[in-house]
Parts: structure tokens; sequence; C-alpha cells
């Protein structure tokens, strides 16, 4: 198999897992044992230097970071499958929108997240922090009046359903389930439903 996806499930590597799904491209999902040690093995940095997740082979090229990866599934394998824009003006839109959903939206849900709603047990609701829960709440409200705007009108990111849909839908997905609201916007609320009832999502599961 020219293509393999090393991931744990509810991480990252599961943006990664949805899109190849989406796509219908043949791969291996490798599930990788942290409490093994599976992550630190000289084999795995050789991929991810991290020792995260996910970790992603592409024949002789190899990956790490979600959002490389999901560029690189929409720019190799995409365009084809109807699933990522031709170069020019809609392809830059969806580069932009596939950075903004890992690098803006989902870091400022995360942060609200830990600070506000669910820190992990290991440590301990004393390393919340008030003042940084209602920033980053506000920065992430912020950004989904931006993608309610960006969704009126239309069904998906980009018109129809894309890649550049994966890393916003993702985020928001794994955020409701563990308390975030996105009362008050519609169009996210209609376009999220959309996103979780995708089969290709249902494939993907808790991997």
């Amino acid at each position: 198999m020219s293509i393999r996806l090393y991931g744990l499930p509810r991480s990252s590597a599961s943006r990664v897992h949805w899109a190849l799904e989406e796509l219908g491209i043949p791969y291996e999902y490798v599930a990788v044992d942290r409490a093994k040690g599976e992550l630190r093995t000289p084999a795995y940095l050789a991929i991810n230097p991290s020792g995260k997740v996910p970790g992603f082979v592409d024949g002789n090229q190899r990956y790490f970071e979600s959002l490389a990866i999901l560029i690189h599934l929409g720019e190799s394998y995409g365009r084809e499958r109807g699933l990522w824009p031709q170069p020019g003006s809609l392809a830059a839109e969806a580069m932009c929108w596939t950075v903004w959903g890992v690098t803006e939206l989902h870091t400022f849900m995360m942060q609200f997240l830990y600070h506000g709603l669910d820190t992990p047990v290991s440590y301990g609701p004393e390393h919340r922090s008030k003042a940084t829960a209602d920033y980053n709440h506000g920065q992430f409200s912020r950004l989904l009046d931006a993608l309610d705007a960006r969704l009126a009108g239309q069904d998906c990111i980009l018109g129809d359903f894309s890649l550049a849909d994966i890393p916003s839908a993702w985020a928001l997905i794994f955020g409701t389930s563990l308390g975030v609201g996105i009362e008050g916007r519609p169009n996210v609320q209609r376009w999220l439903e959309g996103c979780r009832a995708r089969p290709a999502l249902a494939r993907v599961g808790t991997k």
C-alpha cells in the first residue's frame, strides 16, 4: 500500500482519515499504541519527528502535520475527484479556509476548551485561567461569526463540499461533543449537520 496513515482515535489524524475516505483512494490505517512507546521509535520519528500523530507516507514521501497532509491530498488527489478546486481563485480560497480551520478556529476553540470547559484530568482545574478562557472564547466567537457569514446562501465553504470543509467541521464536531456552543449561527449549524451526515465520516468512526 503506497499510502499509510498513522493515527490515534479522536486526534488530528482523524481529519486526515476523513479526507482519505472522501477521496476513496486506497490507503492503510495504522493505529499506533502510545502506551507501548510506538510514537517514540526511531522508525516513527523518521516520519514525524515530533513523536505525535498524524504520520503519513505517500510512496517515498513522508509527511507530518495534518494541515500539510490535507493540502497534499487536495492538490494530489482532490482535483480529479471534485474535492479540491482547479488552480485559480477558488483554489486560493480552498487553501486559505483549510489553513484557517486548523490555525484559527481549532486553535482558539481548544484553548477555550482547556481553560473554560474541559481541562484534562491529569492537570486539574487549578491550571485553568478564566482570563485566558474569556479571551479565547471571544476570539472563537468572532471566528464562528465569520464562518456563519461565509456559509450564508451556500451549502459549504466553497459552495459544494470539499476537503476545505474538513478542518473546521472536524474541530466543531469535536468541540461540540465536549460542550462548545455554536448557537445563534444558523448557517454553521446547518452546514455542520450536513458534514456530520457524510458517509465518509461515518466510516472513520472513532478511529
